[in-house]
């Protein structure tokens, strides 16, 4: 195998590093299926050690097309004990993970050139091929990694359809508007695992994967990167001038350039996108009350013994770790904040969504 470290923030600001983990052959790992590319993330600043997996855990209520799997692990590198990690799915394109055909070079017309094509949101545009929308989303590809200039232009110009539409008088028209273009169940199964997790990075402005399947429409995959999310955040007063506390619709309101601007602040003043959102979260929402406070006592249990291994490793429970919102002192304290926080997030949010 060959091991190499992987993230942005992560990866630059923090001691415990993550890794992206590449076999010589497809195995099975855990019983997952057969693949070469596993990741390893480290959750320095989650001092939970829980964020990404509960996050993981309510995009499988939420119905995304597909949620990566991670099992927590304790991790040594090169004999030395480096702390409890989420070992699990790399996000990419393959069989049981980003599962669509993609275009090869020679699909550049008619409807081969329609797709399919992976998109990842990212404000560093690290991508060969990168590009800001006319509505000033960070666009990149990730796959194909280098597409044909031909493909480029089909698929800018589909955002820019998609966008104009978006902007129009007649923009919740279901024939001509943003319907049109957008796979709208998957745009509202992302809203809701982002804004009830309150995810700083989800409003169109990183880790946010999208697809476009041979003649489909635009589609929100599948999420990632929560360790910022679920109260573990200090910075939305200097970003978006909203707490971080459970309390204020985020997603909704907040695009990458702040407030009143963004794919979804447009798509909420189409009254039937709203009902739709308050309808899905009636339908998932006794789930996600009942199973998530659970699923954080199962897990932070689960782990408590490598939890004190991790802190010993790691002293860091009493010490501010960026960007940490409550620094409770002890492991115990920081998975009760943690579920009293989701919970705090879970009653406001029922009560303002059965408002519309």
């Amino acid at each position: 195998m060959r091991i190499k470290g992987r993230g942005n923030a992560t990866w630059r600001e923090f001691p415990k590093k993550p890794y992206h983990i590449k076999l010589d052959e497809k195995a099975k790992v855990f019983g997952l299926p057969k693949n070469k590319d596993w990741v390893l993330l480290a959750n320095y600043s989650d001092k939970s050690l829980l964020r990404n997996e509960v996050a993981m855990e309510i995009s499988k209520i939420c119905g995304m097309p597909w949620t990566p799997t991670f099992y927590p692990v304790e991790v040594y590198v090169n004999g030395k004990y480096n702390g409890v990690y989420d070992f699990g799915d790399h996000k990419e394109v393959a069989k049981h993970r980003v599962d669509i055909a993609v275009v090869t070079d020679k699909d550049n017309s008619g409807d081969a050139v329609t797709g399919g094509y992976y998109f990842e949101i990212e404000q560093q545009l690290d991508e060969p091929v990168s590009w800001s929308t006319t509505m000033g989303v960070p666009m990149m590809f990730k796959d194909p990694e280098h597409p044909t200039k031909e493909q480029q232009n089909y698929v800018k110009s589909y955002f820019n359809d998609f966008e104009k539409a978006l902007q129009s008088n007649s923009f919740a028209d279901p024939n001509t508007g943003y319907q049109k273009y957008i796979d709208v169940t998957s745009f509202i199964n992302y809203y809701i695992v982002q804004e009830l997790t309150k995810n700083i990075d989800g409003n169109l402005r990183k880790s946010t994967f999208i697809t476009k399947e041979r003649g489909g429409k635009l589609k929100m995959y599948h999420v990632w990167d929560f360790d910022f999310s679920l109260g573990n955040c200090d910075y939305f007063g200097s970003y978006y001038n909203i707490s971080g506390s459970g309390k204020d619709f985020f997603i909704k309101d907040f695009g990458y350039q702040g407030y009143g601007w963004g794919w979804y602040y447009r798509l909420f003043q189409d009254n039937n996108f709203k009902i739709k959102v308050k309808n899905r979260w009636n339908q998932v929402k006794t789930e996600l009350r009942d199973r998530i406070p659970a699923f954080i006592d199962e897990q932070s249990q689960y782990i408590s013994e490598q939890a004190d291994r991790n802190f010993e490793a790691w002293p860091i429970l009493d010490t501010y770790v960026w960007p940490n919102r409550r620094i409770p002192g002890s492991y115990a304290g920081e998975v009760e904040y943690l579920r009293s926080w989701y919970l705090e997030r879970f009653n406001w949010l029922d009560t303002e969504i059965n408002k519309w």
